[in-house]
């Protein structure tokens, strides 16, 4: 039987429950605000915007910096960034919302849509496309190309999409359609093509209509120069001590592969819409979060869906992607398992952030806490390993340590690339094991990697003769 002193004494009970929570919340966002801070100030970022969603919920959501140096503006959770090739998601759901209907199909030849294309091409789908497995060459890693067009970057001296579709019909065939995986800025952009012709809508239009509007993205558009956009940070790079302006990256150049902006609340809004069927079926976001093989049924050089990178972690699911662009970086790392997503929007120019998702998410959930100082079991692979690194990074390797497929990628424009744009965070100063995981006929071994200073996480995949199979930055 209750009694005025038990109501009492269950009313402090709550209370000290409540304090108790409260206290618990306000460490948790204290120790991401001081994180998110200290890194900031050693990789020299002006400005980032941070949503983390859980449950369907916004748990957090903060600016941290500036938006604006020169005008001295605050970031803040609806400061407008370039999102880079963040736009590859939209893009790829776009893609899959007319396949649902019927006006594509994956296995359609993309000399449907383009019937001037070289014949080197004939072979080459829609699902090549969105899997970055065509072999067309990565326009954006030609050596010079974006260089083109810094010297005066307007639409009246860039060219039009037109002209850039012919340019890119003359670029190479790096490898068979399916033999490999490597990342594919002109895949994507001839992607925007198909959707307007299949559509019949012009590329924002279709994103707008389908996307943006049913999920009140009210803040996410074009990166077009025009319009005035309200709350629009400013892009940086640092450069000799110092910050100094970078241009905004124009439709013209990147298109559908990388030209949106949003906000860090905007992409929460389209991470809780991702639990639902509110843009797609379950069973084709499924299909988007399924690893391409190669043809022969062999581990990419990567694993990538059709616009998300999909990585596991002892069993915690992760889809995510990056971008980056001449003044901006960008992740959303999502959870899935944990329904855990972290986005982070930055105004430095294409930076290594997967680390920061990585470690804010262990904060949340602690499995997904990298270990460190563990016993490394096989000092001897490690020390293999970081050799591999280094020569990477110093633009050679010894293609008798990577499979057929790594081989393949390692030889491709984007994969110097890659490795070009790891070497420009510093040099390898140090490697330490945290972590090893075995995955079927492979296995994983984590390191944290020093670069210039800073440290990040990699992970390097083993066939069990010891080849590598692939090399992230995860």
């Amino acid at each position: 039987m209750f009694n005025n002193t038990m109501i009492y004494d269950h009313k402090i009970i709550v209370f000290v429950m409540t304090l108790m929570f409260c206290v618990s919340v306000s460490v948790k966002a204290d120790e991401v605000d001081s994180y998110i801070e200290t890194q900031m100030r050693n990789l020299h970022i002006p400005g980032i915007s941070l949503a983390v969603v859980r449950d369907g919920r916004i748990v957090k959501t903060k600016g941290y910096g500036l938006a604006n140096i020169e005008a001295n503006s605050a970031a803040a959770p609806k400061t407008v960034y370039e999102i880079g090739s963040i736009t590859k998601q939209f893009t790829a759901a776009a893609v899959m919302m007319l396949i649902e209907e019927g006006k594509v199909r994956l296995d359609n030849k993309i000399s449907k849509y383009f019937p001037d294309a070289p014949t080197a091409w004939n072979q080459i789908t829609v699902r090549h496309l969105l899997s970055h497995t065509s072999g067309i060459q990565n326009h954006v890693a030609v050596p010079g190309y974006l260089n083109r067009f810094k010297t005066n970057l307007s639409f009246e001296t860039t060219p039009t999409r037109e002209e850039v579709l012919k340019d890119f019909f003359k670029l190479p065939s790096e490898f068979e359609p399916g033999e490999t995986w490597a990342y594919d800025n002109t895949g994507y952009y001839l992607l925007g093509f198909i959707i307007e012709k299949a559509s019949g809508k012009s590329y924002y239009q279709f994103l707008d209509e389908r996307i943006f509007k049913p999920l009140s993205m009210t803040s996410t558009r074009s990166t077009d120069t025009r319009p005035i956009v309200p709350k629009r940070a400013s892009g940086y790079e640092w450069v000799n001590d110092k910050f100094e302006n970078r241009p905004v990256l124009l439709p013209t150049i990147a298109f559908s592969a990388g030209t949106i902006l949003s906000t860090a609340l905007d992409m929460a809004k389209l991470d809780v819409a991702l639990y639902t069927e509110k843009l797609l079926k379950k069973s084709t976001l499924e299909q988007m979060w399924t690893p391409a093989k190669t043809n022969d049924g062999a581990l990419a050089s990567f694993d990538y869906g059709f616009g998300w990178f999909i990585d596991n972690y002892h069993g915690h699911r992760i889809v995510q992607h990056a971008g980056g662009t001449p003044g901006f970086s960008s992740v959303i790392y999502r959870f899935t398992n944990d329904k855990l997503t972290i986005i982070i929007l930055s105004n430095h120019s294409d930076r290594f952030l997967d680390h920061l998702a990585i470690d804010i998410a262990g904060m949340y959930v602690p499995a997904l806490k990298r270990p460190e100082g563990k016993t490394d079991p096989d000092a001897m692979t490690t020390l293999k390993l970081k050799e591999a690194m280094s020569n990477l990074l110093n633009g050679k390797h010894d293609a008798d340590l990577f499979t057929l497929p790594m081989r393949l990628f390692l030889k491709t424009s984007t994969g110097k690339g890659f490795w070009q744009w790891a070497a420009f965070h510093g040099a390898l100063t140090s490697f330490t094991f945290s972590d090893r995981e075995d995955a079927g006929d492979n296995y994983l071994l984590r390191y944290r990697v020093g670069l210039g200073g800073n440290l990040y996480w990699f992970s390097f995949r083993l066939r069990k003769d010891g080849k590598i199979a692939q090399i992230y930055n995860f």
